[in-house]
C-alpha cells in the first residue's frame, strides 16, 4: 500500500519537475535583491520560496505548508511584506488546480485566514508609531478591515482561478471521453453492419455452392453411363464437371470462416436481373438513366451476386439521400478483365456532407465488404461538389 507521503506527491514527468524548479529559481533570483535589503531572515525565506514553488504541482499541500512556515518566520522576526510573498497566491492557485480532497479545502481556508492575518500584520507593522494614539485608532481599524478584505479577495481569487481551471480541464476530459465513446460506438456499428453483410453473403454463397455441386453430381452420374459408348459425350461431361467445380471453388474462396452454415434457400440474382432491378427502382419513383458499355463477361455466380447487391444498395442510397427530381446515372462497363459499376447521383440538400462522413452510413461498409470478398474494390467519390459516386470493380479471375 502507498504511504500517506506517497499519496500526497503527484507523479510528474521529468520535464515538469525541471520546469517547476526553474520557475522557482527564477522567482527566487528576482526577489533576492529585495530580501538582501531587509531583515536577516528574508534571504532564508527566499530559499524556502524556491522550494515551495518547485513543489507546487508535485505536492500542493506540502508546498503550501512550507510557505506558511516561511511567512510565520517572516512575521516572527518583524520582517515586512516583500516581493517573494507573491509565491503565496501562486501556491494557492496550485492547491485548487492540482490538489485533491482536503488539499483544496486547505487552500481555501488558507486564502481566507491568510488574507486576514497578513493584512492585520501589515497594518500593525507599518503603523507601529501610532498604535498608542487614540485619535488614530479608527483609521487603523478601517485600514485593517480594508486590508483584510483586499487580502482575502486577492488570495481568494487565486484559489478560485485554480478551481476554474480544474473545472475546465475536467470538462475537456469529459468531452474527450464522450468523443472516444462515440468512436467506439461507431466502430461497433460498422462491425455489426459488416457482420450482417457477411450473413447475407453467406446466404448467397449457400445457393451457389449447392447448385454447383448438384450439377457436378448429376454430370458425374451421367458419365458412368455414356463413357463406354460415346467418348465425345464423356469429354463434354467431364468438361462441364471441371468448369462447374472450378467456378464453385472460386465462390467458396469468397466465404469467411465466421459465416453461418445454416442459410435460407432461394434463387439468387445476377447480371440477368439488372434490367429488372432498374425497372423496379423506376417504378418506385427513382429516375434512373442506365447505360451498358461493352458486353458483360461470364463472371462466376458469386461475383454476379455481389455486383447486383452493390448496385441495389447504391440505388437505394440514391433514393434516400439524392435529389428526387434528378436522374441517377448508372453505367455498367463490361470487358475481358471484369465488370465496372458506376452509380452517381446529385446529393439532396438535406443529405449530410459525404466528403467528411463517408464511413458512417450502414450501406457503404456493406458494399465495400461485398466487393472485397468478391476479389474487387469499391471506391467512394465525393470530390465533385453536389455529386456522389459509387464505383465498384469486380475482376473475372
Amino acid at each position: 500500500m502507498r504511504t500517506t507521503l506517497e499519496r500526497m506527491i503527484r507523479a510528474l514527468l521529468p520535464r515538469q519537475y525541471a520546469i517547476d524548479g526553474a520557475v522557482g529559481a527564477l522567482v527566487a533570483l528576482l526577489c533576492l535583491p529585495f530580501a538582501l535589503r531587509g531583515n536577516f531572515i528574508e534571504p532564508w525565506v527566499v530559499l524556502v520560496v524556491w522550494g515551495s514553488l518547485s513543489l507546487r504541482r508535485a505536492s500542493p499541500g506540502i508546498a503550501l505548508t512550507i510557505s506558511w512556515v516561511a511567512v510565520i518566520a517572516q512575521m516572527a522576526f518583524g520582517a515586512s511584506a516583500n516581493a517573494y510573498n507573491v509565491a503565496i497566491p501562486i501556491i494557492l492557485y496550485a492547491t485548487a488546480r492540482y490538489g485533491d480532497g482536503w488539499v483544496r479545502w486547505y487552500g481555501l481556508i488558507s486564502a481566507v485566514v491568510g488574507g486576514l492575518v497578513a493584512s492585520a500584520y501589515t497594518v500593525l507593522v507599518t503603523n507601529t508609531g501610532v498604535t498608542a494614539n487614540a485619535e488614530a485608532l479608527p483609521i487603523l481599524v478601517f485600514a485593517t478591515v480594508a486590508g483584510a478584505t483586499a487580502g482575502v479577495v486577492v488570495l481568494g481569487l487565486s484559489w478560485t482561478l485554480g478551481q476554474l481551471m480544474r473545472t475546465a480541464d475536467a470538462a475537456r476530459q469529459a468531452g474527450y471521453e464522450r468523443f472516444r465513446a462515440r468512436q467506439a460506438q461507431s466502430l461497433a456499428e460498422r462491425a455489426t453492419v459488416v457482420e450482417q453483410e457477411r450473413g447475407r453473403i453467406a446466404r448467397d454463397m449457400h445457393d451457389v455452392v449447392a447448385h454447383s455441386l448438384a450439377v457436378v453430381v448429376a454430370q458425374a452420374d451421367g458419365a458412368r453411363y455414356v463413357h463406354k459408348g460415346d467418348a465425345d459425350a464423356l469429354a463434354r461431361t467431364l468438361e462441364t464437371v471441371s468448369d462447374t467445380a472450378r467456378h464453385a471453388l472460386g465462390d467458396v474462396r469468397l466465404l469467411l470462416s465466421e459465416l453461418r452454415h445454416e442459410q435460407e434457400a432461394g434463387p439468387q440474382p445476377g447480371f440477368a436481373d439488372i434490367d429488372n432491378l432498374v425497372e423496379t427502382m423506376r417504378s418506385a419513383g427513382l429516375m434512373v438513366s442506365y447505360t451498358l458499355v461493352g458486353t458483360l463477361p461470364d463472371l462466376p455466380t458469386g461475383r454476379q451476386i455481389a455486383a447486383y447487391r452493390i448496385m441495389q444498395e447504391a440505388l437505394t442510397n440514391a433514393m434516400h439521400h439524392g435529389e428526387p427530381h434528378r436522374d441517377v446515372e448508372v453505367t455498367v462497363v463490361g470487358s475481358d478483365a471484369g465488370v465496372e459499376l458506376i452509380v452517381q447521383n446529385v446529393v439532396g440538400q438535406s443529405a449530410p456532407s459525404r466528403g467528411t462522413d463517408l464511413s458512417r452510413g450502414h450501406g457503404l461498409p456493406g458494399m465495400r465488404e461485398r466487393a472485397t470478398l468478391a476479389g474487387g474494390t469499391l471506391d467512394i467519390d465525393a470530390s465533385t461538389p453536389g455529386w456522389f459516386r459509387v464505383i465498384a470493380r469486380l475482376p473475372i479471375a
